[in-house]
């Protein structure tokens, strides 16, 4: 409240102005009205979930979306388990099958009918038959239910917020959200930063600052499959080496290492600060290995639990599938690992499927090229003597329906066009005659990452066997699946637990703290000066004779996850700029000497439509393939998601969001990310060549230093790191 006081109550400077009394003493009220919308989202705690949100809210379509999938995902629970029950305990199996009269049978046309009423025992008898066993599978799945209960009214709490960020802050309505790509939205969030202060600890956000707080637990388990601290490699008598990697082994160690109470991290953006001091990390270590005993423990005493219910859940969900097409099972698809092994760091989940959808074409066309003559034998024999056994059934069949009334006889028929067509899928009369080492190139193309040794070997059975272990039949990873309830906790206390004081040098090592992010994995900074390998780079202009500088290997990613994360990266982000100037540089580097290879393929390359087949090369120099070889046809499905931008050079953000979605720059991006994959694995040949290392450099292998003082293994203990 202002008063306006009279005038003689105002001694005012002599000027030229004259100051106007007032009969009466008026009051003036001034309102202030909060801009609510500039201070919803002011200062929000935790960025990481609030970007995860942003994204899932995005890819998963909008509110409506959320909220059905997560109720849908409770009546799915809550049905599995009642009909799990009913199955049991609810149907009177000898009235079924016959085998006894029921109470209420009528006799219709001279034939005995059993009705459903004769079938389905009552409640009471039902809770009657319950055992001890009985609850023990009923109250595991009780308290899932309920956590699938709370996660609905979570989602609809949570997303009813961020709907409101989309409506208002981002300007995007509902019915406008799937016209937007994720790089228009990513932009669309670095301008809100501006007006609402979402993050207080730096002005300006930036692409990598949002990557990073998404992908923040995911850039960590790359860097540690990256660096073989987790055991995914087993030598199995008889198999040989197996590569197993599980959603339960994978549920699991996000539980011990990023989620869980007794985890490393603090809370979602801090490590623990003991994890960061060297002179705790034994007692850390020991902390970790009681944890992880018990967590095994835990997974040994549910294991019965969880593996009826994985079986009924993918019963239920493959099976009328298997029964329409049984050779669905014979189809190929990307194994867990290999979603990790071939992933950049900082990329998102729609980015990495983007790439493995359009390496599925010649990778599935890789494996089907060899031929195992044994099986191949086995299977046309046992069709031959699968249809000659349905061939006189079915004609019974046709002059009298009554022999399928018969015991048994729709079992024996199904269980016969099921192996039939099972086997049909192994045999290819028609096959291609087809390139492998092009085949591998093609691959190599889109993943970005396959081994070394595989060079000049891809039509090798060895290579094809290691192959398919990343790229299985959907039979095995189902297979895997199921078995997964069994094997993890004996993965989890015979291989992870023997680990722990890698893991937790592993953090120590290997975290760097950011300002406005927090604690991130120190090779999602994409770093080449402190985590790069000279080995993926030009050599600089040194005199002949020199010596590369070379950073220790324990500091180095494998298989140069750094180079290619960048590159990749920085493409797909053409308004972000490297804050390394090193980094800059390279980046630069490779684009230009990419664009100045292919510039007399730009033709060719604008027909995004163009077959895959048809742009393979020779793969004696790798370097030389245009990288449009890999089914861009399929990828059109993907684009949207993507939002690719890809453009001549870098430009402002302001002209990023009038570009078309659809436009030929969206597919030149892909391609751009391609021929630079190629050209960098091509760098990297020569650089071995040059260095007299024919070795592979593929295989991640944690260096293991010794301390002299301590007289103990300390597998990522940095040189010269001293222990407090």
């Amino acid at each position: 409240m202002l008063k306006i006081l009279e005038n003689k109550d105002i001694k005012m400077p002599e000027t030229g102005y004259q100051v106007l009394s007032s009969e009466r003493e008026e009051e003036v009220h001034f309102q202030f009205t909060p801009n609510v919308a500039r201070n919803r989202w002011n200062h929000i705690e935790d960025l990481d979930t609030f970007f995860t949100r942003i994204y899932l809210y995005h890819q998963r379509h909008g509110f409506i979306c959320l909220i059905l999938q997560s109720t849908l995902d409770l009546l799915q629970v809550i049905f599995l388990l009642v009909f799990s029950l009913f199955l049991f305990y609810c149907i009177d199996y000898p009235v079924l099958f016959r085998d006894k009269p029921a109470d209420s049978n009528r006799v219709i046309n001279g034939t005995d009918k059993v009705r459903l009423s004769d079938v389905f025992l009552p409640a009471s008898k039902c809770t009657s038959k319950f055992t001890i066993f009985t609850y023990l599978y009923m109250i595991p799945l009780l308290i899932f239910a309920l956590f699938r209960l709370m996660k609905v009214f979570n989602v609809a709490y949570h997303y009813a917020d961020i709907k409101a960020f989309y409506n208002v802050a981002l300007r995007i309505p509902d019915k406008e959200l799937q016209n937007f790509t994720w790089r228009e939205i990513i932009h669309k969030v670095i301008e809100a930063q501006k007006e609402q202060n979402m993050c207080i600890h730096k002005l300006d956000l930036t692409e990598l600052d949002i990557y990073q707080r998404i992908l923040r637990t995911k850039n960590y388990l790359i860097a540690l499959v990256n660096k073989s601290v987790l055991p995914t490699h087993f030598n199995i008598p008889f198999l040989g080496d197996v590569i197993y990697f599980s959603h339960g082994m994978k549920y699991n160690l996000n539980l011990l290492l990023f989620w869980g109470p007794w985890s490393p991290f603090e809370n979602n953006w801090h490590l623990k600060p003991e994890y960061k001091q060297a002179g705790k990390r034994l007692e850390l270590a020991q902390s970790m290995r009681k944890t992880i005993s018990w967590i095994a423990l835990i997974n040994v005493l549910l294991s019965p639990v969880i593996f009826t219910w994985q079986l009924i859940y993918k019963l239920c969900d493959n099976a009328q599938m298997v029964k329409n097409e049984p050779s669905v099972l014979s189809i190929r698809m990307w194994s867990l690992y290999s979603k990790i092994y071939l992933r950049h760091f900082n990329e998102l989940d729609h980015e990495l499927s983007a790439r493995l959808s359009r390496a599925y074409v010649p990778a599935a066309k890789y494996l089907q090229s060899f031929a195992a003559p044994v099986s191949v034998i086995i299977a046309k024999n046992t069709m031959f003597f699968t249809s000659a056994i349905m061939v006189p059934i079915l004609a019974l069949t046709v002059y009298d329906d009554s022999i399928l009334s018969i015991e048994h006889m729709i079992t024996i028929l199904s269980g016969l066009s099921l192996l039939f067509f099972i086997c049909r899928s192994l045999v290819d009369d028609d096959k291609e005659i087809v390139c492998q080492e092009s085949l591998m190139t093609a691959i190599l193309t889109e993943v970005h990452y396959l081994p070394d040794s595989w060079v000049g070997k891809a039509h090798t059975q060895q290579v094809s066997n290691q192959f398919s272990q990343i790229f299985p039949f959907k039979a095995n990873y189902l297979f895997n699946e199921l078995i997964s309830p069994l094997v993890t906790p004996f993965i989890l206390f015979f291989w992870l637990r023997p680990r722990s004081l890698e893991i937790v040098d592993f953090y120590r090592n290997y975290t760097a703290e950011v300002a406005g992010v927090g604690d991130v994995c120190a090779f999602s900074m994409m770093n080449l000066r402190k985590n790069g390998n000279p080995a993926w780079r030009s050599p600089g202009p040194t005199s002949p004779g020199t010596p590369t500088a070379k950073l220790p290997q324990v500091d180095q990613a494998e298989d140069g996850k750094v180079e290619m994360s960048l590159l990749s990266f920085s493409v797909r982000n053409p308004t972000w700029d490297p804050v390394d100037i090193e980094a800059k540089e390279f980046v630069d580097e490779i684009i230009a000497k990419t664009r100045q290879k292919y510039s007399s393929t730009n033709n060719s390359i604008i027909n995004p439509f163009q077959h895959h087949e048809n742009m393979i090369g020779s793969t004696l120099h790798i370097a030389e393939i245009p990288s449009c070889l890999i089914g861009l046809d399929q990828s059109t499905r993907l684009l949207h998601k993507e939002g690719l931008t890809g453009r001549p050079n870098r430009i402002n953000s302001s002209s990023i969001m009038h570009s078309s979605i659809f436009s030929t720059s969206d597919y030149l991006t892909s391609i751009e990310v391609n021929q630079s994959a190629l050209l960098l694995h091509s760098i990297h040949r020569k650089q071995l060549e040059e260095r007299g290392n024919h070795a592979s450099t593929s295989i991640s292998q944690s260096v293991i230093k010794t301390n002299t003082n301590l007289q103990e293994r300390t597998p990522l203990l940095k040189p010269g790191a001293r222990i407090i």
